[in-house]
């Protein structure tokens, strides 16, 4: 196998290779695989369901990167992290998470950690080797830049694993500050695009005028 090519700590592509291997770490640990069929820290899900969308949030860059042709251009304007999430929230599939992840912790904790090292190990390989410019499909036959859709992995792993550790009694694996930093502006965006920027400003700066809820946006 060849050496992957280097890519910048702090750059989109980084992040998803760190936080892949922490996910694979997390997903590992024998406080996970103790815990399989308790309730998780979200409501509905088992510690094994909740691991199991990890995974899968997980490998969607490699899956969205394989059902997408290089050469496919968008018809209209680019998904951004804010506007991807504003779209999912949506989406038929929304409704069907819990269910998909149930049935795919029903492997058990050691088959799933690892295929979460399997990931981690595949991403570390296959997103440096990607053009700066490619694009993928999601939602349909909208598109993002591969970049962006890094991005929205950052709130689906870095979340996720907060949400997982916690609901071991473990602390939360550090990210580092780049990670944190996305899912923060990736959340205030979400917020921006659902509510207007002066509501935002109210929410974080000004209660006393805050009328609307605008945080959590999920």
């Amino acid at each position: 196998m060849n050496s992957p090519k280097h890519v910048d700590a702090g750059h989109p592509r980084e992040m998803v290779i760190t936080s892949a291997f922490i996910a694979a770490d997390l997903v590992a640990r024998p406080e996970v695989a103790a815990n399989w069929h308790e309730p998780s820290a979200l409501e509905g899900m088992t510690v094994g369901a909740l691991a199991a969308h990890l995974v899968r949030a997980t490998g969607a860059v490699l899956a969205y990167l394989d059902r997408t042709d290089p050469d496919d251009r968008p018809d209209g304007e680019l998904l951004t992290p804010a506007t991807y999430f504003h779209a999912a929230i949506d989406s038929p599939i929304h409704e069907q998470i819990k269910q998909v992840s149930a049935g795919e912790a029903a492997v058990g904790p050691a088959e799933l950690a690892a295929k979460s090292r399997v990931l981690a190990e595949t991403l570390e390989q296959r997103l440096p080797a990607e053009p700066a410019d490619r694009l993928i499909g999601a939602l349909g036959k909208r598109m993002l830049t591969l970049d962006d859709f890094c991005r929205t992995r950052m709130i689906e792993i870095g979340m996720h694993v907060d949400d997982l550790a916690h609901s071991v009694g473990l602390d939360t694996p550090e990210l580092g500050d780049a990670v944190t930093g996305e899912i923060i502006d990736i959340v205030v965006g979400i917020a921006r695009h659902l509510h207007g920027d002066w509501a935002v400003i109210h929410a974080l700066a000004r209660a006393e005028r805050s009328t609307d809820s605008v945080f959590p946006v999920f």
